[in-house]
């Protein structure tokens, strides 16, 4: 008898961000590589408060994301895992989502440019099961009954079968 289909685990998204911490040219660089990384138009991440130590302004660009979802996230995923495939349990939240940086742009492939620099990246990763529409949705939106939620351990099983992933303490 086949395993029930709701209780499958999938990625529903993964979320790549590139923090520079100032505006203008080195943002413009970053974004060009997170284009080439991602295959997707990167977006200017604002600050939230003025940093007056680190001569931050309150509304300027100061980072670059992307979201990826489906096969494309999959694919980032397996590509980040040939770079990095061990995880701390740190790395965890209570529903099984996790995130991990890379320390160099150049881990991808790509060859370094003195005049570019080496940029680092975070990746957060979010998990799902069939269903959880139900609380994001627009109309009826509902509570995820507690079955139906994934547990820390949940998330790390599905890492170390689809991913080869090796968990650290």
């Amino acid at each position: 008898m086949a395993a029930n289909p709701m209780r499958r685990i999938e990625v529903d998204k993964v979320v790549i961000n590139m923090a520079v911490g100032e505006s203008g040219e080195k943002l413009a660089k970053a974004e060009k590589l997170l284009e080439r990384i991602a295959d997707q138009k990167p977006i200017k991440r604002l600050a939230k408060r003025t940093i007056q130590p680190f001569s931050i302004k309150k509304g300027e660009a100061i980072a670059c994301k992307v979201t990826l979802r489906g096969e494309r996230a999959k694919d980032f995923l397996k590509r980040c895992f040939k770079i990095q495939n061990k995880l701390l349990m740190s790395q965890f939240d209570t529903y099984g989502n996790f995130s991990f940086g890379i320390a160099e742009h150049t881990d991808f492939g790509i060859h370094y440019d003195p005049k570019v620099g080496i940029y680092g990246m975070d990746v957060s990763v979010s998990l799902k099961r069939p269903g959880y529409r139900i609380k994001e949705r627009r109309i009826e939106k509902k509570k995820l009954p507690g079955k139906q939620r994934m547990s820390e351990g949940e998330g790390i099983a599905f890492l170390e079968k689809e991913y080869g992933v090796e968990m650290v303490e």
